[in-house]
């Protein structure tokens, strides 16, 4: 049997994202085989008409639109699932181009990887991904020329988005086809756009499961690397940050330090964020600490800062950008820090917080309160 080669293709969707949210939210529907048999024959008429010998491959298709998110990550899973069901659905040892619709059933596609994730915001931008499959020579032909005329020429025919448009219950604004050469670069420029090339680089890294290690210095002194097949990140409490790491250059009264780590925390946050979206296992340590993981949702930290008399029991420390940044118990002569790690994190230290004991009256100053003099967090304290 000839030598049988894979590629992806894309249909970009761009859709009117304020239906995915809001009180009457509604997902773009999951297709049944029927359904999806109907788009994928628009969709390869299409395709056909552009590329004539693509009739000699086999197009594959899951009745699902899906984020980025899901399409861009180490693996490809979503693809990794069509080859799996394209290739048992023709065992033999001879090739025969088809049209293989997956549709779902009772709201769930036959593999998981094909189901599309429910716990992220949707964008714009929806994705539906086609697996070519055939000849290794054809293929590769086919790829070649797919990169020049899908720039061209790639806008779906007004019947094609028509379907999607009714099949999926979605507003098609456009919609073309792309390669995930196409999609990275729309990745890479939304980064750049945001002044995140460091954070394509790990992902690349990441996608392209790179042996080589990889060192990026993000905005705010931000340090992340990637080996050993997951990016380690480095968490600085303020109290460190402010004595020995980046903030120690800054002056205490001038306001800077609340603002420098605030910003510095948005942004590890949003590597994280990004980073675990796409699928890319994230390690997260402290300075100096780099074999020793942070398991727990969130850190706490003793602080030598003995708390006045008038401290608040629980200070939670905030600004209207990044949210919550830290959470400061005053307990007796006793000051600990709580760092939130994960989402989940905020939760867990405050049910952590109530079943030791330590908890009280919450202060919600809507700032960092820190002490000029030493640099580290303290408690908010009541009025005189």
């Amino acid at each position: 049997m000839a030598s049988i080669e894979h590629r992806h293709i894309l249909v970009g969707i761009e859709t009117d994202p304020t239906r995915y949210h809001g009180e009457l939210a509604q997902r773009p529907a999951l297709l049944n085989r029927v359904a999806a048999e109907q788009i994928l024959s628009h969709i390869a008429a299409d395709l056909t008409a552009l590329f004539p010998s693509i009739n000699r491959c086999t197009l594959s298709m899951a009745g699902a639109l899906f984020d980025q998110t899901q399409l861009i990550r180490p693996g490809s899973p979503v693809f990794a699932g069509l080859e799996t069901l394209q290739q048992s659905s023709n065992p033999g040892d001879e090739f025969l181009p088809r049209l293989l619709s997956i549709g779902a059933s009772e709201g769930r596609m036959p593999l998981e990887s094909l189901q599309p994730f429910t716990d992220i915001p949707l964008g714009i931008l929806q994705i539906l991904p086609i697996l070519l499959t055939g000849p290794k020579n054809l293929v590769e032909e086919l790829s070649g020329e797919m990169e020049h005329i899908f720039f061209e020429k790639g806008q779906l025919s007004a019947h094609s988005a028509k379907g999607i448009e009714s099949q999926f219950r979605v507003s098609v604004n456009h919609a073309r086809f792309m390669t995930i050469t196409d999609l990275n670069a729309l990745l890479h420029l939304q980064l750049k756009h945001f002044g995140a090339l460091a954070l394509w680089e790990l992902l690349d890294a990441a996608l392209n499961q790179s042996p080589e290690p990889l060192e990026v210095q993000a905005k705010n002194g931000l340090t992340f690397k990637w080996h050993n097949g997951a990016v380690h990140a480095f968490f600085e409490s303020f109290d460190w940050w402010s004595i020995h790491g980046e903030g120690m250059k800054l002056d205490a009264k001038s306001g800077a330090l609340q603002s420098a780590y605030a910003e510095r925390t948005l942004e590890y946050r949003r590597y994280l964020t990004t980073l675990e979206a796409h699928g890319v296992s994230v390690n997260q340590h402290l300075p100096g600490l780099e074999d020793a993981v942070l398991e727990d949702s969130f850190l706490m930290e003793e602080s030598t800062v003995i708390p006045k008399k008038t401290a608040v029991p629980v200070t939670e420390h905030s600004t209207l950008e990044t949210g919550i940044i830290a959470v400061t118990v005053a307990s007796g002569k006793r000051q600990i820090n709580f760092y939130p790690l994960k989402p989940r994190g905020l939760n867990d230290l405050h049910q952590f917080i109530r079943e030791q004991g330590l908890g009280g009256d919450i202060a919600y100053p809507g700032h960092i309160c820190y002490d000029e003099h030493s640099r580290q967090l303290v408690s908010d304290t009541l009025p005189a």
